[in-house]
């Protein structure tokens, strides 16, 4: 039932809700235009869900993803940060389909999204320079935002026919792990603090914001343990056993050189990846980031031959995935040792098993590229066994027969390297 009529120039109409009797205006002064829009009110009316789906915008859906996120950190079961991370995220959406060209504010429906508008964001970040891996990112969160809306009702479309399956962003695992001989030379490019925060990264596994929260406090007594606080989940709040001597001496000279102030073990760090990749130029060794320098951690403990499950609860995960797929990938050389030394394999044996797999590679070197001998691969004359220890990346292989790693574990006199003071 509808009723229309006339203001002035402006038709208005009315239409029953619930029982009660709605009047508003159409803001049309053609009649039939009228007419179209008070039927699109009883509409409304008797199918509330109709309703919402057709008001509701992109902003809208991303707000119920946020809005379980605070629910969820309410209740401990989401770190704070991982909220904030979606929320950076979330506003890219907003940016590029909510703001036109002058720079407004216009709201997109939810209604009218398709495939053709995502394969237009995904564009769009793309010129701005994103790269694909941060666009996935973005788009994992428009996926979890749209099935939301979906059972909020104010969406009735179908994900799968929005978010392109086939996108993928190309990710490869990073594989940088830094020898004891590189960390050394890298130590003694950066000032003294942020020498301690690097050693500190390698010797315990910590994040950057687990440094961030670092206090002198959370080391315990005699080196043997040290507390990190992550927030990233309820594993990453975790005690990590420092066993051996490598981890002892680094830790050591974390706390020696780290010039934090109040509980604050380390001072703030704004550009540290600018700031690491000049100091790995300045040390004449190949770039590495934060994360490198945890992977670090793990890749010393795996050629050490500890058990995976155990690197992956020291490191906060929840199983040994991330290990196998990123953290714990060896290079040919030292997937080598460490098969053999399982085999319970000699010296001789070992380094012989070391040089084929490099041979077999076409390299002289961890890296795939010959290091000596002509352009076709040709690798060096096996190396003195001085040479191979010096190379080695982790900790001694304490209690096995097979060969040990020479480490950063000096058998007197500690971790010891030069660095610049402030």
């Amino acid at each position: 039932m509808q009723r229309l009529f006339k203001r002035g120039r402006v038709w208005y109409g009315w239409v029953y809700e619930d029982g009660r009797r709605i009047t508003r205006t159409t803001k049309c002064r053609d009649r039939s235009a009228a007419e179209a829009v008070v039927r699109q009110w009883e509409r409304d009316a008797a199918d509330p869900d109709h309703a919402a789906a057709r008001t509701a915008t992109l902003s809208s859906a991303l707000q119920l993803l946020l809005n379980l996120d605070d629910e969820e950190v309410a209740a401990g079961r989401r770190s704070a940060d991982t909220v904030e991370f979606h929320r950076s995220k979330a506003g890219h959406l907003v940016r590029v389909f909510e703001t036109n060209e002058r720079g407004e504010r216009v709201p997109f429906p939810l209604a009218r999204l398709r495939a053709f508008d995502v394969d237009g964001y995904i564009s769009c970040r793309r010129a701005e320079g994103a790269a694909d891996t941060t666009i996935s990112k973005e788009l994992v969160i428009l996926r979890k935002s749209l099935r939301l809306a979906v059972r909020a009702g104010v969406w009735r479309g179908r994900v799968d026919e929005v978010i392109p399956v086939a996108f993928s962003p190309g990710y490869e695992p990073r594989k940088r792990a830094l020898t004891a001989d590189e960390l050394a030379k890298l130590l003694a490019k950066l000032t003294a603090d942020r020498a301690a925060r690097v050693a500190f990264i390698v010797a315990t596994s910590a994040c950057w914001r687990e440094t961030e929260l670092a206090r002198r406090a959370d080391v315990g007594e005699g080196l043997a343990t040290v507390l990190l606080r992550g927030t990233k989940r309820k594993t990453r709040f975790r005690t990590v056993p420092i066993v051996s001597p490598a981890q002892q001496s680094l830790l050591a000279y974390a706390l020696e050189h780290a010039k934090g102030t109040g509980e604050a073990l380390f001072q703030a760090w704004a550009n540290v990846r600018r700031d690491l990749a000049d100091a790995c130029t300045a040390a004449k060794i190949e770039r590495c980031s934060p994360n490198d320098l945890r992977r670090t951690f793990a890749s010393w403990h795996v050629e050490a031959g500890v058990p995976l499950f155990p690197i992956a609860q020291a490191m906060g995960h929840k199983d040994t995935r991330m290990l196998e797929r990123v953290y714990g990938r060896q290079t040919p050389e030292q997937l080598a040792g460490i098969m053999a030394r399982a085999m319970g394999l000699t010296q001789s044996v070992c380094s012989r098993v070391v040089a084929a797999t490099l041979e077999s590679a076409g390299s002289g070197g961890p890296d795939g590229r010959a290091t000596n001998g002509d352009s076709r691969g040709a690798t060096t004359p096996e190396k003195t066994e001085a040479q191979r220890t010096s190379q080695s990346t982790g900790p001694s292989d304490v209690g096995r027969d097979g060969v040990p790693g020479g480490g950063i574990e000096p058998p007197t006199r500690g971790f010891s390297v030069p660095c610049s003071t402030d």
